[in-house]
């Protein structure tokens, strides 16, 4: 059977669509970064390839916020660590700033 057509959102572009196997190996790349090789994030790895496309679309959890009183974790929507159930403080602060960097 033939897929899908992919829809495009009104007034986004449509992009070339990045293969499953690509877009893991991206990730897995990505979080492994994070710690330094250790693989602590690889538990996230399939709730993140779950709800976003890419690494752009993480990097769309990135707020700006005023630096005065704000804490690394700010710069991060809270949604974002509620859609891939990230608890541990830890955890957090290495997204944040890998989230930071993106």
């Amino acid at each position: 059977r033939p897929s899908p057509a992919p829809t495009v959102a009104a007034g986004k572009r449509p992009r070339p669509a990045m293969e499953a196997g690509q877009r893991s190996t991206e990730l897995v790349e990505w979080l492994s970064s994070l710690d330094g090789g250790a693989g602590a994030l690889l538990e996230y790895a399939d709730p993140l390839q779950a709800q976003f496309e890419d690494l752009q679309q993480i990097a769309a959890a990135r707020r700006t916020v005023d630096g005065r009183g704000a804490s690394a974790l700010d710069i991060v929507d809270p949604s974002f660590w509620e859609t891939i159930k990230v608890k541990k403080y830890g955890h957090k602060m290495l997204f944040a700033k890998g989230i930071a960097k993106l």
